[in-house]
């Protein structure tokens, strides 16, 4: 993967993180609360480019777009922006007396505007992300400015521009003094490949998929190397027939190196990191993955076995005393979403993860973290590895959305005497919003 697609797929996933906690953020504001987001100017504006969103009652969320009254005039809207912002459903503000009425009335909007109800805040958050990024060219989140209430702010969607950090060579040998150093570097050398660290197992080992293989980078605490496993195949029962097997692969494949542990295989690389050169890990890493996307599968058959990991990378058949990467809960939803698609109803979801919102609010959190893992490798060359991880985003963002779904059910129903009516407000509240209860994609 070279480096803009790299540059490519850590952008996209960015701006799936940002729409994804946007909507939350506008899902949670009350009545009279304000999220403003501003984005990059020159002191020749007459004010910054922003979105808001405002709180309008308990029921409607007003999303508001400046109006060319209050933009500088090279920003003023196109007929293509206009069109855009009318696409996404927004009403332009009246242009003349007639039109606003006999009497001056405040609550007329003066800016593009979109009324919609909380339930729709998917719908909002992207229609802001498409203003943002293909009206105002914003290149990357980080560069917008964010401000609104305390929970926004935990939500993680305020930003600052931070200065950028010193450029990675891959090439350039570090010598490093402890284990925490080989762990930065480490660290800097999957950002560097996937656009975005892993998170850490109990283990401290980052588990990652790279192409077809779900790997493991493990850096040593007592030991100057890094560890790269491939879990390959579990439930062995004729260990001396897995023996020769095994003795069989490590032949062909001189780098790595297959183990067997108990019933289960597993294939690792050692890499020497003194001095620690990213480019030797990064060209193990790619070994493996050859490995794994041209020998594991005859493995596993040789060895009369089933794979190590299932679809969602989640151990099958965990041994006692280890948990598995993902909660069995999650697993099951994804693998019927796999299977059925959108056949699967939001009461299934509540029926595998329990009415437990805390609980559902996690796993569409892992969900997420595994939709923007497969958003990042989908700009491949590798037209097969992009493909493949074209399927796994749609499946783990219908999976999130399922989720989404189930937890705000569980909100309304703990919402006493709530009204699902939607007020016609200033005579501007968008009855397209009511589109009756689906999943927003």
């Amino acid at each position: 993967m070279n480096e803009v697609d790299t540059l490519d797929g850590a952008t996209r996933s960015a701006w799936a993180t940002f729409r994804t906690l946007l909507a939350d953020g506008v899902a949670a504001l009350a009545a009279g609360d304000t999220l403003l987001i501003e984005c990059p100017h020159t002191p020749s504006d007459p004010a910054p480019p922003c979105v808001q969103f405002h709180g309008w009652d308990e029921s409607v969320v007003r999303c508001e777009v400046l109006a060319d009254d209050y933009l500088a005039p090279y920003r003023a809207w196109t007929a293509s922006g206009s069109a855009l912002l009318s696409e996404l459903g927004f009403h332009a503000p009246p242009r003349n007396a007639e039109d606003r009425g006999d009497t001056a009335d405040e609550s007329i909007p003066v800016n593009w505007y979109l009324d919609l109800g909380h339930r729709y805040a998917d719908r909002a958050a992207d229609a802001c992300v498409r203003v943002l990024r293909d009206a105002w060219a914003v290149p990357h989140p980080s560069f917008l400015t964010v401000t609104g209430p305390a929970d926004a702010e935990v939500c993680g969607i305020g930003r600052t521009v931070v200065s950028a950090a010193p450029a990675f060579d891959p090439f350039v040998a570090v010598r490093t003094a402890d284990a925490a150093g080989r762990r930065a570097l480490v660290e800097a050398t999957l950002r560097h490949l996937l656009g975005f660290l892993p998170d850490a197992d109990e283990d401290g080992d980052y588990p990652f998929r790279l192409g077809p293989a779900r790997l493991y980078l493990c850096p040593t605490e007592d030991a100057p190397f890094v560890q790269i496993l491939a879990p390959v195949a579990a439930g062995i029962e004729d260990t001396a027939h897995a023996a020769e097997v095994i003795a069989d692969v490590n032949r062909r494949w001189p780098h790595v190196k297959l183990v067997l542990d108990e019933d289960r295989v597993v294939a690792t690389v050692d890499v020497t990191v003194v001095p620690f050169v990213p480019q030797h890990v990064l060209d193990m890493l790619a070994v493996m993955e050859k490995f794994v996307a041209e020998a594991a599968d005859d493995v596993v058959t040789a060895l009369g076995a089933r794979p190590y990991l299932d679809r969602t990378g989640s151990v099958t058949s965990a041994p006692a005393g280890r948990s598995p990467l993902l909660p069995e809960s999650l697993c099951r939803l994804a693998e019927a979403v796999w299977e059925r698609g959108a056949d699967v109803s939001v009461g299934e979801v509540l029926a595998l993860c329990g009415a437990d919102r805390a609980r559902i609010a996690d796993l569409l959190a892992l969900a997420r973290g595994c939709e923007n893992q497969s958003l990042t490798r989908t700009v491949w060359d590798d037209e097969r590895v992009a493909a493949s991880a074209g399927l796994d985003a749609r499946v783990w963002r219908m999976t999130a959305a399922l989720l989404t779904a189930a937890h705000r059910r569980l909100v309304a129903e703990a919402r006493d005497g709530s009204s699902t009516v939607q007020l016609d407000l200033f005579g501007g509240v968008d009855p397209a919003g009511g589109v009756g209860d689906t999943l927003f994609d």
